[in-house]
């Protein structure tokens, strides 16, 4: 049974022991690690107990009601109210299982520390529109790979409720470039062959506890939300330690991004 204290009329749980985590959290598999080195993501299959998947759900939606409806619903994990989700993503054992698909240890030897990026409890309600096909990595302006977003279902999601699809092995073309805060559309539309030299994944269906982990430089997106019902999910993302961020922030929402000048940096002729 989880532990809880009362806080004024609310009753509030309180943190979890590693152990504790360890009973509703699994372990990455090898199989899994291998599959999301080689396309750039991967799909866990109960990563999380459904009960507890149901418990963040519950506590994160009491958590939008005590908010105002304008603030995001971001940064759970750093708040002292809101536990599970501290504990969840503070452990040991997920930080394990993102320090196993990173493995920064094949090119240094040792692994590097992870730290927290960003988390947001996210709804998408009946009808809303798609995502855009896009890169985080290269979002964010960070000055190398090992940023990783991990994004769980916290009810079930099926395929036609807008759950997100990824293009097989583009994390191995490095940064197509950013599309937010920016007039070039979505990548998919500025490189048009994407999806026949490569491949996009499949659609997904989530049962709660479902939990996929994509690469920075996956090419990701995703359909509108056709349903009459609203979708729930957890994204929470980590990177390593030694990242450098061109502004020192790892905002999820676009970096301003300029092109050159034809003054100072004047096209070279095509022949």
């Amino acid at each position: 049974m989880r532990r809880q204290r009362a806080e004024g009329a609310r009753v509030v749980n309180q943190a979890m022991t590693e152990r504790e985590i360890e009973a509703v959290v699994r372990e990455v598999t090898d199989e899994e690690v291998a599959f999301y080195q080689e396309y750039g993501w991967v799909m866990m299959k109960q990563l999380v107990d459904p009960d507890f998947a149901s418990e963040l759900l519950r506590v994160g939606q009491a958590w939008r009601e005590r908010k105002s409806a304008e603030s995001p619903a971001a940064g759970l994990a750093k708040q002292e109210d809101t536990e599970p989700y501290r504990s969840f993503m503070f452990s040991k054992r997920m930080a394990a299982n993102a320090t196993r698909l990173v493995n920064r240890k094949r090119l240094k030897g040792v692994d590097v520390p992870l730290r927290y990026r960003v988390d947001i409890l996210m709804l998408k309600p009946p009808g809303a529109a798609g995502s855009t096909y896009h890169q985080d990595s290269a979002e964010h302006g960070s000055d190398r790979v090992g940023e990783l977003q991990f994004w769980l279902a916290l009810a079930e999601v099926s395929a036609e409720m807008g759950a997100m699809r990824f293009v097989s092995r583009s994390h191995r073309e490095g940064p197509l470039g950013s599309v937010f805060n920016d007039d070039q559309g979505n990548l998919l539309e500025q490189f048009p062959n994407l999806t026949s030299v490569l491949e996009l994944s499949p659609p997904f269906h989530y049962q709660p506890g479902d939990c996929t982990v994509h690469h920075g430089y996956t090419v990701h997106g995703g359909p509108p939300n056709s349903t009459d019902k609203p979708r729930w999910s957890y994204l929470f993302s980590y990177a390593p330690s030694d990242t450098r961020y061109w502004n020192g922030n790892a905002g999820n929402w676009g970096s301003e991004r300029k092109r050159l000048g034809d003054a100072d940096n004047p096209l070279v002729p095509a022949e």
